[in-house]
């Protein structure tokens, strides 16, 4: 599960498929490709991950311990899980502006290893591509000197 927040209004944002997910400032957005695993973020946002191995395993913990949902509880009792850093080439995008996000193609196939689209080749070996408006994956100079420029 990805999630993105925005240092500009503060907000932490879900991205699921098949949707653009905005910030509540509309500044930043993220969304995930039909591959389930690449998400496509604005620059200037900060990644967060959850494990979903062991989020909804912590959620069961969290139901079987409260089952009618009462709060409080007469203990303190915390149900853990794990977040993570994009450590697969090519799951974290990073794009110039919202309209970057809508328009990035949904189908574009980052090679990941765990993608669920047919023939999957790896495109680039970076954790994190920074890609131009074509989806052409860029290393981090080549973007930098695309984004630099006056």
């Amino acid at each position: 599960m990805k999630l993105f927040y925005c240092t500009e209004c503060y907000s932490l944002i879900q991205v699921r498929v098949s949707h653009i997910y905005n910030c509540l400032c509309k500044k930043h957005a993220g969304k995930y490709l039909n591959d389930n695993l690449t998400a496509v973020f604005t620059k200037g946002t900060i990644i967060v991950g959850i494990d979903n191995n062991s989020f909804y395993p912590a959620v069961d913990r969290y139901k079987i311990h409260n089952p009618e949902g009462e709060k409080p509880y007469p203990t303190r009792i915390d149900f853990f899980f794990v977040g993570w850093v994009p450590t697969i080439p090519g799951e974290v995008i990073f794009v110039d502006t919202v309209d970057d996000v809508v328009n990035f193609p949904m189908d574009y196939d980052a090679g990941n290893e765990h993608s669920t689209m047919p023939n999957s080749q790896p495109k680039c070996n970076k954790l994190v591509c920074y890609c131009d408006n074509n989806g052409v994956c860029l290393n981090r100079k080549e973007w930098d000197n695309e984004n630099t420029k006056s």
